[in-house]
């Protein structure tokens, strides 16, 4: 019992030692930390540098304005229909009469829509009336088609 004494005084000896508690056990042997500096060390405070606002980007040059679609505009889209010819058609069940007309290779009746697309505008008629090889378009709209800017420069 005695040895068992005298290794736990030593042991709290160690621990209670001022050497052992500055010590990190992770340290390498010899090693010991920088010393703290005790002189405070002053700073010069610069003034901070005025940061001046960014300069506003310049505006964006508008496009140039869309020319209107005009009357000889339409009428030149017009021209570029063409009529195949009339079908009249009779429905057994019912006896109604059903007029159709066939332009540019494609087959219309009263109340469809027809679009072409003429010197990048689009037109879009309606058609009122498909009677006896009279036919009578109302325009609706057009649309100028914008170039593409890789088109553009072609």
């Amino acid at each position: 019992m005695n040895r068992a004494f005298f290794s736990g005084l030593l042991l709290l000896a160690a621990l209670s030692s001022p050497a052992f508690a500055a010590r990190d056990p992770f340290w390498p042997i010899g090693y010991e930390p920088p010393k703290p500096e005790s002189e405070v060390e002053e700073v010069a405070v610069a003034p901070a540098p005025v940061v001046k606002a960014p300069e506003p980007l310049p505006a964006k040059p508008q496009p140039p304005p869309v020319k209107p679609v005009s009357e000889a505009d339409w009428n030149e889209a017009r021209k570029a229909l063409t009529i195949s010819g009339f079908v009249q058609s009779v429905r057994p069940d019912t006896g109604e009469t059903r007029t159709q007309v066939m332009i540019n290779r494609k087959t219309f009746s009263a109340g469809d829509t027809l679009s072409v697309t003429n010197r990048n505008i689009h037109f879009v008629w309606r058609l009122d009336t498909v009677a006896e090889r009279d036919l009578k378009l109302a325009p609706v709209k057009a649309t100028r088609i914008s170039a593409k800017p890789s088109e553009a420069l072609k």
